[in-house]
């Protein structure tokens, strides 16, 4: 005999162990857990990777919101790998679209005319 599940039962045995920075890409951030006892979830991490200009300010969310003596050197260092993986990925992006635009800007379609 079969045994079906609903949507809410499939649904709640699923957790959420990782996501992904955006649609395209390639970053993979999980829930991180201190030696405090506190975790953090993967899309409060996010949150703060998109909200955050610089590093310095990405790391002062985190301490003001659990505490300085909430993380070892290890909990934030996984923290800032996140940051800056993202980061550089969003470089090498506008990096190629500026690449595209200079190519594009030197072709005149109606050279040929």
């Amino acid at each position: 005999m079969n045994t079906i599940k609903t949507f809410e039962e499939f649904t709640g045995s699923l957790q959420e162990d990782a996501i992904e920075a955006g649609n395209d890409s390639k970053v993979l951030i999980d829930d991180t857990s201190l030696d405090s006892g506190d975790k953090i979830k993967s899309t409060e991490i996010l949150g703060a990777i998109l909200s955050s200009k610089t590093e310095k300010e990405f790391t002062q969310y985190f301490y003001d919101q659990y505490g300085n003596g909430s993380f070892t050197a290890e909990d934030m260092s996984t923290l800032v790998k996140y940051f800056n993986e993202y980061t550089e990925e969003q470089a090498e992006k506008e990096k190629e679209a500026e690449k595209e635009a200079e190519g594009d800007a030197g072709l005149d379609p109606l050279a040929d005319i």
